[in-house]
């Protein structure tokens, strides 16, 4: 759906938890009604190019009309403004608790889904974030834009690094969803649309991080994972789906799992292909480095086969059990270290698709399904059932947008909010309790390749999804929304799936992580701008 300069967006945005919110009022207080006016500036603070977006937004179960920008720019900092009704509770609607404990503005982030990146709120050196919260320092430039904004309007602001586009598109957290083509503009020109940072916080800005997008799929039941980022695209292909028990000699499997990885590689052009084989730590050190080393070249050979190698430069190397990607000593642990790596590195300057269609079928499902605008009934995780159904999947760059509606048309009470997550594990396995309440399940297919959300990291091993990462379960008789960005898979039709989820925690226990499956097919892509 192209998107014009100065678009208005109908998005929803469900507060935080309600053990959460009682930072604004008590828990036996009902919400106040939403101010029906569409809040505004001062005419003589617009000037060309500082235009705020308004967007339609769901907050609390009313409907809210938002200003969204611009984003101005002073020296190495672009400040975002966000206005609303002042009785719409914007401070506790746009909060992350994960990103600070002090409610505001913080769960917003910036995106540039053409360049692939994110931006972040910026924090001082305490990590304190820079974002509008009660106890703002405040000042004349607070003042003013306040009285020029109106008595009924609330202005927040959130600092972030300063873009170096004329535009940026803005990520509300809570299912607000993608607002894009917000303006980004030099302080001169911006009025009384912004406020210097000194009156957020007293200290300077240390940090405002930029990150890049990445992304993780997985094939033949996850036996073929690729991990896609800026510098490098590794695709580990189990070895338990290869070769035998201590054998180095392909098995009668092993040809659906490395076409798979031959597809990832036929991708690109060219570049430094390492194909490196691990093991895991059952044997003595110097039997399991030549076992991988082995193992590495029996697949090296073989995807030679399968895919044209003239134009990468190939090394086989093994690396034994010195390089274990799961710890412990679980049959889990020790299956997901026994793996061959194809490790390749490119010079070209953006992630190349992969335009073959994946040669595996479509994996079996346990859960309801559904098709196009039809919905699925699960239960919530709470024993609330809610409804399910896909509101709008668009393009952008080179991303999906996908935007869910989440119903509680039956529950005699309030729907779980982890009812889309892998629980208290990111998509690739790692543990964060963060993510208990985020969309980190919902996923695309393609045949047999599973795309999970796009991420990114937040630290050296913390990643933090590209799409709701605490989702406010619906009210008895209100609905939500949940927003979730995933890699493009380059077809005009997405097949939404929530699979099954358990974890191993000992070689003799698994816990079982109740997640809810279903799947939506046939929905249809729209365009973005």
């Amino acid at each position: 759906m192209p998107q014009p300069t100065r678009a208005t967006v109908r998005i929803a945005l469900p507060v935080v938890l309600a053990v959460l919110a009682c930072v604004a009022c008590s828990p036996d207080e009902p919400p106040t009604p939403a101010d029906s006016r569409t809040p505004s500036a001062s005419p003589s603070a617009m000037t060309a190019g500082t235009d705020p977006v308004t967007a339609e937004v769901v907050l609390k179960g009313d409907r809210v009309t938002l200003e969204v920008g611009p984003v101005v720019v002073t020296d190495d900092i672009g400040m975002l403004r966000i206005a609303g009704p002042k009785d719409a509770s914007l401070q506790t609607g746009l909060w992350d608790v994960f990103v600070s404990l002090s409610p505001g503005a913080n769960g917003v982030r910036l995106v540039d889904l053409t360049e692939g990146t994110v931006s972040l709120p910026a924090r001082t050196e305490s990590d304190a974030v820079f974002a509008s919260w009660v106890m703002s320092v405040g000042g004349p430039a607070t003042d003013t834009a306040a009285q020029a904004a109106g008595e009924q309007t609330e202005v927040l602001y959130v600092a972030f690094a300063a873009p170096s586009t004329s535009t940026v598109d803005v990520l509300l957290p809570g299912g607000g969803g993608l607002v894009e083509g917000v303006p980004v503009a030099d302080a001169g020109d911006a009025g009384v649309l912004t406020i210097p940072t000194s009156e957020i916080r007293e200290d300077p800005v240390a940090t405002a991080p930029v990150v890049r997008l990445d992304s993780y799929t997985e094939q033949v039941g996850g036996q073929v994972r690729t991990r896609t980022t800026s510098q490098t695209v590794t695709v580990a292909i189990g070895s338990d789906v290869l070769f035998g028990v201590d054998s180095a000699d392909l098995g009668a499997q092993a040809d659906a799992a490395l076409t798979a990885a031959a597809q990832q590689v036929r991708a690109y052009e060219g570049g430094a292909l390492a194909v490196v084989g691990h093991t895991d730590d059952v044997a003595d050190d110097a039997y399991n480095q030549g076992l991988s080393e082995r193992r590495a070249q029996a697949v090296a050979t073989r995807l030679g086969e399968l895919a044209d190698l003239a134009g990468f430069d190939v090394s086989v190397q093994g690396r034994g059990e010195s390089e274990p990607t799961a710890t412990g000593t679980s049959d889990e642990a020790r299956a997901a270290n026994r793996r061959v790596e194809l490790v390749l590195t490119t010079e070209q300057d953006e992630v190349a698709e992969v335009t073959e269609p994946p040669a595996g079928a479509l994996p079996e499902t346990t859960g309801p399904t559904a098709a196009g605008q039809g919905a699925v009934t699960i239960d919530s995780g709470n024993n609330v059932p809610v409804d399910v159904r896909v509101r709008e999947v668009r393009r952008v760059g080179r991303y999906l947008v996908g935007s869910l509606e989440v119903s509680n048309t039956a529950g005699a009470a309030k729907a779980d909010g982890t009812l889309f997550s892998t629980g208290a594990w990111d998509a690739r396995g790692s543990f964060d309790a963060g993510l208990q309440q985020a969309a980190t399940n919902v996923t695309l297919l393609r045949g047999d390749l599973r795309l999970y959300p796009v991420d990114y990291l937040t630290g050296e091993d913390r990643r933090d999804p590209l799409a709701d990462r605490v989702i406010d379960g619906p009210e008895p008789g209100s609905s939500i929304l949940v927003t979730v960005l995933w890699p493009d898979p380059g077809t005009d039709t997405v097949v939404v799936d929530a699979p099954t989820r358990s974890k191993q925690i000992t070689q003799s226990a698994a816990v079982d992580m109740g997640v809810q499956p279903f799947r939506i097919t046939d929905v249809p892509v729209t365009e973005g701008r």
